[in-house]
């Protein structure tokens, strides 16, 4: 069996499909309507906690309490934010019951933030969930619009400028997620390439956004230039303007399909990345195809994905499951579909992901995790 072969068919599994949905369909019967009502409102409970953290993230009211040596009153809490104490009241309120922030003294009603919460809720921290509150806040912008996808006679997906916060909300996560993590721990995983990258080779990250990961290469990694890609010339507008600020010259960015590269880009990379960008390109085939062009022979692909299996049943037990499924439903799969797209979606899974690069002619030298990243895979190719 070929090394391709053998990640195709090594399915990812906790316990099997089949035994995960035996034992829920055993709990289903054993399971009263009230008990099940109050799992619903726990979900519910979460999503309405969720959203007063974003507001709290956006607002920068986790950095003000993370400021805060003692606990305070909401009122001390406003005046250390500069906010009014009626709506800080409220968000506190909202933080305090879900035990997201300590409620120290129930007289005075003073709260305070826990050190080692800090690098949870505070969004330039590797470990921060406060981004991912702001993208779901992002994706429920366009909730009307995915509804009417539904209708047989309605629009075929929805564009990418109704989530107006998406890029700046991505470059978040983005750069939280790869700050510490890309140069020491990612780039090592691929024998050769830092070596490479120091003495200096072209790189391009497809679907890159404001280009978080390219900006922190580029800046670790001066001899090698870095180009990004990305159909919202606003983002590389942004991406433009970030890399004059940290004075870098050995990037560019630049408003492109994925699915239809520069013709005189055949053979120019050494090493093309995307990072959870194919599942969202309107046409994955051609877009893999182009992967193939625009390397050198030899050259060096890194495909990372969610973590996931092509059938629902599979992915039962994952623990990223319902966000994953929960983020194709309101955005990645009406981005795609917007252009008549395939619509592969978050978890298009490791079957489907290695046959179609084995289809676009590429070789696939390993299928590994992400470090630090647990829900990611990283499908390693080569041209």
């Amino acid at each position: 069996m070929s090394t391709a072969d053998h990640h195709q068919n090594d399915v990812m599994t906790t316990p099997s499909g089949d035994q995960q949905v035996r034992a829920r369909r055993q709990n289903a019967r054993e399971e009263s309507t009230m008990e099940f009502a109050m799992k619903m409102f726990d979900i519910v409970k979460a999503g309405f906690v969720c959203m007063a953290m974003s507001v709290g993230s956006r607002a920068g009211l986790f950095e003000a309490m993370g400021r805060l040596e003692e606990p305070a009153t909401c009122q001390e809490i406003a005046d250390a934010a500069g906010m009014r104490v009626r709506y800080v009241r409220e968000w506190v309120g909202a933080m305090a019951t879900s035990g997201v922030i300590d409620v120290v003294d129930m007289e005075k009603e003073t709260f305070f933030l826990p050190r080692h919460r800090i690098p949870v809720l505070l969004s330039h921290f590797r470990r921060s969930v406060t981004p991912f509150c702001q993208l779901a806040d992002c994706f429920a912008q366009a909730t009307g619009e995915v509804v009417k996808c539904f209708a047989k006679d309605g629009p075929t997906g929805v564009p990418y400028s109704a989530y107006s916060t998406l890029q700046d909300v991505m470059y978040l996560v983005r750069r939280s997620h790869h700050e510490d993590t890309l140069v020491d721990h990612f780039i090592p995983t691929i024998s050769g390439l830092k070596e490479r990258l120091e003495s200096g080779i072209h790189v391009i990250d497809l679907g890159c956004g404001r280009a978080a990961p390219s900006l922190i290469l580029a800046s670790r990694f001066p001899n090698s230039t870095f180009y990004g890609i990305d159909l919202d010339a606003k983002a590389m507008a942004a991406a433009t303007k970030e890399a004059a600020a940290e004075d870098l010259t050995n990037t560019s960015f630049a408003a492109h399909d994925a699915a239809k590269l520069p013709a005189d880009w055949s053979n120019k990379f050494d090493y093309v990345t995307a990072f959870d960008a194919i599942h969202d390109v309107a046409f994955p085939e051609a877009a893999l195809c182009e992967v193939r062009r625009i390397l050198k022979p030899g050259g060096l692909f890194s495909l990372v994905e969610i973590k996931g299996n092509s059938k629902i049943s599979d992915n039962i037990g994952n623990p990223f499951g319902p966000v994953m499924y929960s983020t194709s439903l309101l955005h990645c799969v009406p981005v795609s579909m917007h252009f008549k797209g395939r619509g592969l979606g978050t978890i298009w899974g490791k079957q489907s992901v290695c046959t179609m690069l084995q289809e676009a002619g590429l070789r696939i030298l390993g299928v590994m995790d992400v470090p630090e990243v647990p829900e990611e895979c990283h499908y390693l190719c080569q041209k």
